[in-house]
């Protein structure tokens, strides 16, 4: 049950992070041809912003589903597999508790910029602000996920052989 829900939502993350990047790229375009004839699409550049804060939020999601982040473990190379097992759980949990503390302050500040409308398209810049307390709870949601698999034993990097890129 926890799979499937956890695929849909990744299947989400992936169609929205498509859409958005087509978007960011069918605008900036626009906006350059405008410019170029005299005719600029203003709220091209705000729209873009926002989109391209959302798929940064995506992408760090989708990215750390496939432990696609960078991280040093030279020295816990050295450690024992039960120690390293600890030590990973143990990062975690802190990276976990860390997130949690970001989706509620990303909460309260996508609420106190809520009440700003964005200057050209006036649009309420919790348009924008949103992302980091949605982006947030999905990137807890993975590492609920990763904690799972660390204390079944299970590794989360994807084998050798499997393509690490996200999009």
């Amino acid at each position: 049950m926890w799979a499937s829900i956890l695929e849909t939502i990744r299947k989400a993350e992936m169609a929205a992070a498509g859409t958005l990047l087509c978007l960011i790229v069918a605008l900036v375009v626009v906006a350059s041809i405008g410019r170029y004839f005299g005719s600029p699409v203003i709220w091209a550049i705000e729209v873009t912003q926002a989109a391209y804060v959302w798929l940064c939020i995506f992408a760090a999601d989708l990215t750390l589903k496939k432990a696609g982040h960078f991280s040093v473990d030279m020295l816990a190379n050295f450690l024992p597999a039960g120690a390293r097992r600890t030590l990973e759980i143990a990062n975690v949990l802190i990276a976990g508790a860390m997130i949690a503390a970001l989706v509620y302050y990303g909460y309260l500040f996508a609420k106190v910029t809520g009440m700003r409308p964005l200057p050209i398209t006036g649009l309420s810049s919790a348009v924008a602000t949103a992302a980091l307390p949605v982006g947030f709870a999905l990137l807890l949601i993975t590492m609920v996920d990763h904690l799972f698999k660390r204390l079944r034993g299970q590794d989360i990097r994807p084998a050798d052989d499997e393509a690490r890129e996200v999009m």
